[in-house]
Formats: C-alpha cells, structure tokens, sequence
C-alpha cells in the first residue's frame, strides 16, 4: 500500500508561533593546566557537599523525625565554608556548591513522588564530573563580529575558556545557565541552557488527501527500526564491531597494578573507545530522529518497558539472554525514544504510543486476524485467515501505524473548541486515550 492511499483525518491547526522553549547546546572546550585543576577541585566539592547534604537529610529524619530541606542544607553550607577543616570550599564559587544542593533537593522531590529510588551518595570513580554556573557564576561576551559565540569566563577563573563554537547560540539568546562535565575519557565539555523561539515544521501531508502523513515505527535488533512502508534504518552493532577491541583493553585494564600509573593509561584507552562508540551512537539516532520528524507528522511507537526488558537473566538460557541484554542495551532504544518526544514538541508533530500489550507482532495487518504466539527467531509468517504472506517487523509497523492512527482521531475528536493537539497521544485505560503534553 503506498503513502498516497493512505487516509485519516487532518491535523488539529496549530495556532501558535515559535516558543519560547529551554534548549542545551553543547561545546567541547579545552582548559589549560590551572582551569583544569580547579574544574577537578570543583567536581570534588560539589561531590562532597552533595553527599554531606544527603547526609545531613538522612541523619535528621531517622534520628529526629526532622525533615530538612534545601534552605536548611544552605545555612550549613555556610559553616561548613567557615569551618577550618573545610576551609578550602571558599575556593570554590558558593553558587556552584549551593547548585549541588539544589540537585541534591530535586532527588528527594523525585523520590518523594516516587518517579525514583532514594538519592545514593556520589562517588569519585562512578559519579560523573559536574558542575552547574547560574547566570551570577560565569562571565558572558558575545562576539560582534560572530553572533551567537563569545568569552566565557567561570568564576575564580581569571581567564575565559577555550570554547570550540561548532555552532553558535540561536540569534539574540544569552546563556542562561552552564554546566561543565568531564567524561572519562578526560574530555571537557559545556552545556549551556538558553530560551529559544522554535518554529514549528510546516504541516507533513499526503499530496493526494491531505491527511497527516504517518508513519509505524517498529523498534528491533535484526534492524533498529523498521517502517511500515519496508524500509529500515540499520542497527550498527557497534558493541559487537568493537567488541574484540573493548575486550583486550578490559584485560590490559585487569592485568595492571591498582593505584600505578600504567592502570590509569589503560583505564583512559578504554574509556577513550567508550566514548567513541557512544559519539556515534548518538549521531546516527539524531539524525534518523531528525529525518523521521521532518518527513512525517504522525508518529507511532510501542510503548516498550527497555528496563524490564534487560533484567539480569538467571537459570537456563541466562548466557543467551545476557547476549541479547547486551543487544537491546547497544540498539539505546530509550534515547531514540527520548529524542522522538523532545523532537515532536519541539517541531509541531505528534506521537503517538500505542499500549506495549497491544498484539502488533502476531496480528495480520490484512485481516486482523491474531495468530499463535511467534518466537524471537521467526522471522516471516503467514496468516492462517486471509493466507497473507508477512515479515515479522513489517507487519508489526503497519500493525502499529493503524492503531496510531485510531488514537490520532480519538484525540483530534476529543479536543475541546480553541485547544491544539499536543505533542504525545498515549493508550491508556479506563477512559481509552490519554492526551499528554
């Protein structure tokens, strides 16, 4: 069946122009000797007062029944700088540590709702390298000559950063928040959140209807995704094309003395080819996530539990399901999932998640008859009712892509006089469709 057949209802009209919308915009920068060895003293007491805030939290309400929050962990900041023991966080910006605790605070807030577990202490070795700078921690000048990049200066810095501008900031928008990270691969990079006006994408239709065009997205292994139309975005495999590589350098990592310096030389090789392998990773969903947005103006995906789906295996078969673990871990189908939502906000699309229940693998996209429960190695089947041929992954796109659209016109009905469709459409129950934004 070709796109141009293809019908279903026209797309609520989005009134709104541009928003304004919080972006990050990410830099590598390359500090010299002393910008790098403060960097190191800040992501060291950023760690420990934000371990000595959870700490303090902790302590406080098993012991007391007192519940501390965010204003009571920045007055003991205050001692904490005065202590003589602790002198040497005045050397650090009280910006940048109270930030620690801001993030210290927004944990328990996640755990409190239970959207996460209980905040756990960082540690040196496994915690990422971090700090965030407020609008009052850094110095921002634009270049006249090249809008958009600039100096920018950190606090108890005395010279500005070597920033690599591979792109400048939108056009007008001033850094409203920064964050340094240093990776394990001891690159520097820095993330710096701005308010900027993105337009939507014009409309996505069919030349013939001028219904949205839509699309079934089935997420797998044998391909990362496959459409309903045949067509297929390739899974690079890239833990199995380094795997050989990643091995050996574990092992050189093994063999060396804890503490000496040829330990911490294997452990920068090995962390070095991580980091290339998640660089192209990235790259290539960015920009199937970018080319599938802007073709289309439906979006239809499962629902997929990816946590559940990479449980440590255990009893028979467990060393083929950690193999596949390892599979479904290297496809990232959770950040293609991410990037799809922020996308589809971002661009004026909608996506839609069908309920990861809904049969989509052995329903006949022909007859919608259901067939028996198919292994992972079955391939290609044929439906028992109408006699019709299918692939495995095809037949579940197209499955997907018509109840999408069954959802898309539930909630296009459902919206109420001057209101526009938002970004995500869900299945739920009870009442059959939830919108969210």
């Amino acid at each position: 069946m070709n796109r141009s057949d293809r019908t279903a209802p026209p797309p609520a009209r989005r009134t709104r122009g541009a928003e304004a919308r919080p972006r990050v915009y990410r830099y590598r920068f390359y500090p010299d000797e002393e910008q790098a060895a403060q960097l190191t003293r800040t992501f060291g007491a950023c760690r420990w007062v934000y371990n000595q805030g959870l700490v303090l939290r902790t302590t406080a309400w098993r012991d007391h029944g007192v519940r501390v929050g965010f204003a009571e962990t920045c007055r003991a900041l205050t001692g904490w700088r005065h202590a003589a023991q602790t002198s040497w966080l005045r050397d650090i910006s009280s910006a940048v540590l109270q930030q620690s605790l801001r993030h210290l605070d927004a944990a328990f807030s996640r755990f409190f709702k239970r959207t996460s577990t209980h905040p756990e202490p960082k540690r040196k070795n496994r915690s990422r390298d971090s700090a965030t700078y407020v609008r009052t921690g850094f110095r921002w000048r634009e270049n006249p000559a090249r809008p958009g990049t600039g100096l920018i200066g950190l606090a108890k810095q005395s010279e500005p950063l070597d920033v690599r501008w591979s792109r400048p900031l939108p056009p007008g928008a001033a850094p409203l928040k920064l964050t340094v990270t240093r990776d394990r691969a001891g690159r520097f990079f820095l993330q710096i959140l701005v308010e900027e006006h993105i337009a939507p994408l014009p409309p996505a239709l069919t030349p013939d209807t001028a219904a949205p065009r839509a699309v079934g997205l089935d997420l797998g292994l044998a391909a990362l995704a496959t459409l309903d139309d045949g067509t297929t975005a390739g899974h690079p495999r890239l833990l199995r094309t380094h795997g050989a590589k990643l091995a050996r350098l574990q092992r050189e990592l093994h063999r060396k003395e804890p503490g000496s310096a040829n330990r911490g030389k294997a452990r920068a090789r090995l962390a070095r080819l991580h980091a290339a392998i998640a660089d192209y990773r990235r790259d290539a969903l960015d920009q199937l996530t970018t080319r599938l947005v802007r073709e289309n103006q439906v979006l239809v995906v499962e629902d997929l539990a990816v946590a559940n789906l990479v449980r440590s295996p255990s009893g028979p078969g467990r060393r083929r399901k950690a193999g596949l673990n390892r599979s479904i871990a290297d496809a990232a189908w959770s950040t293609l999932l991410r990037m799809l939502w922020y996308k589809c906000a971002w661009y004026g699309r909608t996506l839609v998640i069908v309920d990861r229940f809904f049969p989509s693998t052995r329903r006949c996209s022909a007859c919608h008859a259901h067939g028996e429960r198919l292994d992972v190695s079955v391939r290609s089947w044929t439906c028992a009712a109408c006699g019709a041929a299918h692939d495995r992954d095809v037949n579940a796109a197209r499955n997907l892509r018509q109840e999408g659209l069954r959802l898309y016109e539930q909630a296009v009905a459902a919206l109420s006089p001057g209101r526009q469709l938002p970004a995500v459409v869900r299945a739920s129950a009870p009442a059959g469709v939830v919108v969210a934004a």
